[in-house]
């Protein structure tokens, strides 16, 4: 039989849960510096697909990045919005648990983890696309 954690403990646990969801805050700015060089990566081989060797990408890749940060933007929004509804359980307040408290977290952290594990994947298939390009450049300056 499991303990009950005393209200020391839960305070930790919930304060150690804010600082981790702060960071979430971080990890979106990173992700916006990681969008906003896809975006100006992108034009510099959007045109160079050289004699239709490399299939032009480019109006896929613009898609996925424009809906990833509009994902972004949105998950601005929500991480703010779940601070606050984390904060009356630390401290003085002392608000009362049910479960949409954990169900609010993990939808949030699942969708973090997907959009971030998305923006991973574009930029793999980005740097693939862009080297195939330069490798079929090189091809044809070679001839």
């Amino acid at each position: 039989m499991n303990p009950t954690p005393t209200d020391g403990q839960l305070e930790y646990e919930l304060q150690e849960l804010y600082i981790l969801s702060e960071h979430w805050l971080q990890d979106i700015s990173f992700m916006e510096d990681e969008i906003h060089f896809f975006k100006n990566i992108l034009p510099k081989y959007k045109d160079t697909d050289m004699l239709n060797k490399v299939p032009s990408k480019a109006q896929d890749f613009t898609a996925k990045i424009r809906e990833q940060e509009l994902h972004l933007e949105s998950l601005k929004i929500k991480v703010p919005e779940f601070l606050r509804f984390l904060e009356p359980f630390i401290g003085g307040q002392k608000k009362e648990m049910d479960l949409s408290f954990l169900e609010k977290y993990n939808k949030l952290e699942t969708e973090l983890r997907t959009l971030f594990a998305a923006i991973k994947a574009t930029k793999k298939e980005l740097f693939s696309y862009t080297e195939a390009i330069i490798t079929t450049e090189k091809a044809v300056q070679t001839r």
